[in-house]
């Protein structure tokens, strides 16, 4: 007997935000990109994208020669009338998604860090808070880390048989298309023996960069390395990070450059040839960029909060976000000991490895497949 394939349905917001606007390609965007590229390379799974009707024709002119662009075409849905499963990527689903008949909401959840972080007390609240307000008794979460999860049910009434757990995996294009010739040091415009920190996020209070400052003072009034920088690349978010760094002597400033949003090609080797990832972030639902770095070769300095220990306490030494003289300690022991840390580079891409698009599709079928009866 054949098995039926599971019918999901994806709401596509976030993936027509980021064609016009390039810095809408964040972590969220490469997760749902990724997943959707997953779950058409399975046998089990008949995937459809659902978006607004004038988003829709943009997506379909954008996508055109991807494979996604069958996935546009909903002739042959009956809404209604057949099993459905909806996947929200990342907005709330809305009462009238609920209204319709044989059909399954499965909403995929990320961090609540505005409800857990005490040093981002005070800050918006409001679409935390609008996640679980969408939330009801015909609700299934799927959360990307087992803090996520354990988060969740301690400030809903969400049923907990009805909160999966799925792990994100590495980008499928990220070592391959990008894994080019590339002379980073002439695009960071510094000389060939020059070696540099990396600080990659948007830039903003949640990703601790003040601490990152700290530590990169401490490193050059410490051990006065002439030929050490600090690279800072994001897009600004709603933090202050020029007047942060106009605080600092102009033997320090003029060693943090700032790169601003990047094409991804750049990411890649930004990360390869980067002396180490620094990540001291006060809080992440999983964290990718430390993945990504460990994948392109580099070692991750990254603290103990949110889910960063469950995911990389076991591959890698975690700090304290406020133990500025332990990871400067570390980031020493590197500049100092190359030997040592290739070692720990190749450690650091085998665990890397684990990650893949086809095990997070997996948990995610699995866990649909729970609730085939509604």
């Amino acid at each position: 007997m054949i098995s039926q394939k599971q019918k999901i349905i994806l709401d596509g917001t976030v993936l027509g935000m980021a064609i016009d606007n390039k810095l809408a390609r964040t972590g969220i965007y490469f997760v749902i990109k990724n997943l959707c590229d997953s779950f058409l390379l399975r046998n089990d799974v008949e995937f459809k994208i659902l978006s607004p009707i004038e988003l829709r024709k943009k997506m379909i002119s954008f996508y055109s020669n991807h494979q996604f662009k069958e996935c546009f075409n909903l002739a042959n849905v009956k809404f209604g009338e057949e099993k459905l499963n909806f996947l929200m990527p990342f907005h709330p689903a809305g009462q009238d998604l609920y209204k319709i008949p044989k059909s399954n909401i499965f909403q995929i959840i990320y961090d609540f860090s505005t409800h857990f972080c005490p040093e981002l007390k005070g800050s918006n609240i409001s679409f935390e808070k609008s996640i679980l307000k969408s939330l009801n008794s015909k609700s299934h979460a799927l959360c990307i880390s087992q803090k996520t999860r354990t988060d969740l049910l301690s400030i809903s009434n969400i049923d907990p048989n009805k909160v999966g757990v799925f792990y994100p995996g590495l980008r499928n294009d990220f070592d391959r298309e990008y894994n080019i010739r590339f002379d980073i040091n002439k695009f960071l415009n510094i000389s060939g023996n020059s070696k540099y920190i990396l600080c990659l996020s948007t830039l903003e209070p949640r990703k601790n960069l003040k601490t990152s400052l700290k530590i990169f003072e401490e490193m050059i009034k410490k051990f006065n390395f002439d030929n050490l920088y600090l690279v800072l690349t994001g897009a600004k978010g709603w933090g202050k990070v020029d007047e942060q760094i106009n605080t600092f002597p102009e033997k320090i400033k003029k060693r943090i450059i700032v790169t601003g949003y990047v094409d991804d090609k750049i990411v890649y080797h930004l990360y390869k040839s980067s002396l180490c990832f620094l990540y001291p972030s006060f809080y992440e639902g999983f964290g990718l960029p430390p993945l990504e770095a460990m994948a392109s070769g580099t070692p991750v300095i990254i603290s103990n909060r949110g889910s960063l220990s469950e995911i990389f306490g076991k591959a890698t030494k975690i700090f304290d976000p406020y133990d500025i003289s332990g990871m400067t300690s570390k980031i020493y022991d590197l500049y100092q000991n190359p030997k040592k840390r290739e070692k720990e580079v190749q450690k650091l891409k085998k665990f890397s490895k684990l990650f893949t698009w086809k095990k997070s599709s997996e948990k995610i079928i699995s866990f649909i497949n729970q609730f085939k009866k509604i």
